[in-house]
């Protein structure tokens, strides 16, 4: 179900306003929007390619889209997926929770092109409803965590699912067949050295993934593949176990504020700091510097 936008003009009003939206965050190429539906009917003008993620409660949901109309029964897990075009009408009497991921048609053809080669005016998206994804609705999941995300540190790792995410969906969701992605070789050791020494020296920084893949002249989403061969982590997941080791070692030989240790490792806040660190170690910053 995608997220709300201005109603087409049928005389139905358009979604509600959503729970939590990444608008705001000026995501490249994605944006993300928490709905609870009490009961729902409208037309919505679809401008990006549309997954809706249903997290929660079980509706008969009717999807109609110029002559074609569907009803289906709705659950946790299920995904709905809607490629930009004419405006679609969706309705139930039900209640639930629903996460909508908005793809950009030129970040798909942009991740088509750089990936497998594809000419973007010969392939388009399928629509699905009501299907079974699990990668999907895993992907989606990781994106809303991101919305809690604040700072530097946040940058990297939305680009990151992003990428994951239009890779996908030209896997399982394109009507043409796309091979596997280009053999992902491992960076070169020299490659690498620029690479590693970029994130050692930029910590505090907001870090994208086409900044890191400008450093070696390749897609970000080719960079993603071979920085994943080549050290065995994605690159944000690499990214954040320097900020933690960075963070860990201040904490330890230094007297400095936590909150001057956040701002070090790309973090906005001592709260900020204190959430990744305790996802990581199991302990508060305060906790690892009485400990250590």
């Amino acid at each position: 179900m995608p997220a709300a936008g201005q109603a087409a003009s049928h005389g139905v009003p358009a979604l509600p306003v959503p729970l939590l939206s990444s608008r705001r965050r000026d995501w490249h190429g994605i944006a993300i929007e928490l709905h609870h539906f009490r009961g729902v009917d409208a037309w919505v003008t679809i401008r990006e390619h549309v997954v809706g993620v249903h997290l929660s409660g079980s509706v008969n949901l009717l999807q109609a889209r110029g002559r074609r109309s569907l009803i289906k029964h709705v659950r946790a897990g299920d995904v709905t997926i809607t490629p930009f075009g004419e405006p679609k009408r969706f309705q139930h009497a039900g209640e639930n929770v629903v996460l909508i991921l908005k793809v950009t048609p030129a970040f798909v053809q942009e991740v088509a092109g750089d990936e497998y080669a594809l000419d973007p005016a010969r392939f388009e998206l399928r629509e699905n409803f009501g299907v079974r994804d699990p990668e999907l609705v895993k992907i989606g999941k990781q994106l809303l965590a991101g919305l809690e995300l604040e700072g530097p540190a946040s940058r990297l790792q939305i680009d990151s699912l992003a990428i994951e995410l239009a890779v996908h969906m030209l896997r399982r969701h394109c009507t043409t067949a796309t091979t596997e992605l280009r053999t992902a070789s491992s960076l070169p050791p020299r490659k690498l050295k620029r690479v590693l020494e970029y994130i050692d020296g930029n910590l505090r920084d907001d870090m994208t993934l086409p900044d890191l893949a400008k450093l070696v002249a390749i897609s970000p989403g080719h960079f993603a593949h071979m920085f994943r061969q080549t050290t065995g982590l994605p690159p944000h997941q690499f990214v954040l176990e320097r900020r933690i080791e960075r963070a860990k070692g201040l904490l330890r030989d230094t007297d400095l504020p936590i909150t001057e240790i956040a701002q070090q490792v790309g973090c906005a806040s001592h709260s900020h700091l204190s959430a990744m660190f305790h996802r990581d170690t199991g302990l508060t910053p305060s906790e690892y510097r009485k400990q250590a």
